[in-house]
């Protein structure tokens, strides 16, 4: 391709005035050698919008190439702005040069052009002596006083983690409690994005790993990098990468420019929300129920991030019960028998419900049908759901046109265009049975969910249809101890 293909990209990007500072601006030669622009030293645009263009996906004119990603992708600021994706002009996305699923492609990596290459830079700089200070002293050092002897290291000792994608290395870091501080301390940290994982993905899995480390260390949740057995991080500040994940994501973390070498604990709390995957309408259940001072924000997204409690599942005791603050820290004391059986109430049909979305949602029917080998991975339907606080019911959405499970097959019953409302219960009531028939009269296909061992006959004979879960009642209380088990001792 020739110059006049680009003309037009080209005109507006010299024309941008943020672009035009970011490109004037002095950069190390780190950064220079992967970069793109019309300054001398960068690679030249024309040659970056050539790389670009031969995508197997169709490329908006309204990029222009800032950096290389990876071999794979490259970095993007974007012109213009196009309502129809959601983009604003200013911000910089990766564009795959491959095929990928096209939710994926053109995904934000930073909201300034000039802030990403600062942030890249940075990262740049610090990334040999960072690696080096891993592979050189903190994984044989933990290897010969830990894993070699066959000891569990203390709060207070600095761990390394290692995350990794189908056998390629995404992310390094080490950190440790510091009861100096009463937070963690983060001797290293360095991530990056890898052709076949989505964008920022290794920065969120870092990041939730770090969070969830400050929750269960029972500090205040201040994270530091000017600290640490090994000296202060090698950036000397809040790693690059995790601030740029952060902007993109809408949150503020080292200060306004960065330069911090700590977040705070009110950063920390924020970053978690936004790192914990939850539905839109259990995000603002968090975040109603945090405002309200019923429960902390991070013990929530702990709970989320461990599965101590399901997405699901919290959703419906966030939703349905005022007892639910009690069941995320571990439950009321056992001689409290009214509050505790309140509890099992609602502890129990979420249990309940957990199980029969994780059954909806699953491709793999887990039958011997001689098929051969069956593949578990990205086996979800993608079934949603929405709490009805009022009922205790919950409508399910996208079900696929496959029969229901677990039915007690005297009343027969099918999603009707995809949905399907479910009243989990341990007990069958006069209300229960009022709220079925409202939802039936509404035309929703309604089912009642009961523990293995529960009589289901009341419900037939009403015309209600019932389905019986794989668990008896007290399995399933069996279960729920073991969660609020795991909920009290889950911080220190």
């Amino acid at each position: 391709m020739g110059f006049g293909a680009f003309e037009g990209t080209l005109n507006a990007a010299h024309a941008d005035p943020i672009l035009t500072e970011a490109m004037s601006a002095r950069w190390p030669e780190c950064l220079r050698e992967v970069a793109f622009g019309p300054s001398p030293g960068f690679t030249p645009w024309e040659d970056g919008l050539a790389l670009l263009h031969t995508s197997v996906m169709p490329v908006p004119d309204r990029l222009v190439p800032l950096a290389l990603v990876d071999d794979q992708s490259l970095a993007c600021a974007v012109l213009w702005s196009a309502p129809a994706d959601g983009t604003s002009a200013g911000t910089v996305v990766r564009w795959h040069l491959g095929k990928i699923p096209a939710q994926e492609q053109g995904r934000t990596l930073d909201v300034d052009p000039l802030l990403y290459l600062a942030s890249l830079a940075q990262e740049l700089t610090a990334r040999e002596s960072g690696f080096r200070l891993m592979t050189d002293k903190i994984f044989p050092d933990y290897e010969a006083k830990y894993v070699s002897q066959g000891r569990m290291p203390r709060a207070f000792v600095t761990r390394p983690v290692r995350l990794a994608c189908q056998n390629v290395v995404a992310g390094l870091a080490a950190f440790a409690h510091d009861s100096t501080f009463d937070g963690l301390s983060v001797a290293a940290w360095q991530t990056c994005e890898l052709p076949h994982v989505a964008t920022h993905e290794a920065n969120r899995a870092m990041t939730a790993l770090l969070l969830c480390e400050a929750f269960q260390s029972g500090g205040t949740m201040e994270i530091r990098f000017d600290r640490s057995d090994y000296g202060p991080h090698p950036e000397g500040r809040v790693p690059a990468a995790l601030v740029r994940y952060a902007r993109s994501v809408g949150v503020v973390v080292g200060g306004d420019d960065g330069a911090q070498a700590w977040i705070s604990p009110t950063e920390a709390r924020k970053l978690f929300l936004a790192v914990t995957p939850m539905p839109l309408e259990l995000h603002e259940r968090v975040l109603r129920a945090a405002q309200l001072g019923h429960s902390s924000p991070e013990r929530m997204c702990y709970t989320l991030m461990s599965q101590t409690w399901r997405e699901i599942e919290l959703d419906f005791m966030l939703a349905v019960s005022a007892r639910a603050h009690s069941v995320l820290t571990g439950g009321a004391d056992v001689t409290d028998r009214g509050a505790r059986q309140a509890e099992s109430d609602v502890a129990r049909a979420a249990l309940i419900l957990g199980m029969l979305h994780r059954r909806l949602d699953s491709k793999d029917a887990a039958v011997g049908d001689g098929a051969g080998l069956r593949v578990l991975e990205d086996n979800r339907h993608g079934v949603t759901w929405r709490v009805n606080p009022q009922a205790a019911a919950v409508e399910f959405q996208g079900l696929p046109e496959l029969p229901l499970p677990w039915l007690v097959q005297s009343i027969p019953l099918a999603a009707r265009d995809g949905r399907l409302t479910v009243l989990p219960r341990t007990l069958i009531s006069h209300e229960t049975l009022d709220h079925a028939r409202q939802f039936q009269t509404a035309g929703h296909s309604v089912l009642v969910v009961l523990p293995a061992d529960a009589d289901p006959t009341f419900l037939q004979e009403e015309g209600i249809a019932a389905a019986a879960c794989p668990d008896r009642l007290g399995e399933i209380d069996l279960g729920i101890e073991s969660r609020l088990t795991r909920a009290r001792v889950a911080r220190a």
